[in-house]
């Protein structure tokens, strides 16, 4: 059994007309010239702003940084390189007294 309401099929019929011939011809032009064409913008807070600084500040290594590391590698090569147990100890002890507060 088909159910058929007259008043669905004029709704239907309307809206299928309306959309397939604008009452507004301008309604069909949506290019714009080129010097009309407005551009995305973005605003950002100043604390991302700060957070992108660090991350680019982040991602750039410095010299010194470089050095080191080569110094250090080569004297772990060259059997040079010691630790100081002293000093180990009283960085683990500190990270221990930092994190019971």
């Amino acid at each position: 059994m088909k159910i058929s309401n007259p008043t669905q099929n004029y709704i239907n019929q309307t809206y299928v007309n309306q959309t397939n011939s604008p009452a507004n011809p301008q309604a069909l032009k949506t290019e714009k010239p080129a010097d009309e064409v407005a551009g995305d913008s973005i605003s950002l807070s100043p604390k991302t702003r700060d957070l992108q600084k660090i991350s680019a500040a982040m991602d750039t290594e410095p010299t010194d940084r470089s050095k080191l590391v080569a110094d250090l590698k080569y004297q772990v090569q060259t059997n040079q390189y010691n630790v100081n147990a002293e000093q180990v100890a009283e960085k683990m002890v500190g990270s221990l007294m930092d994190e019971m507060g």
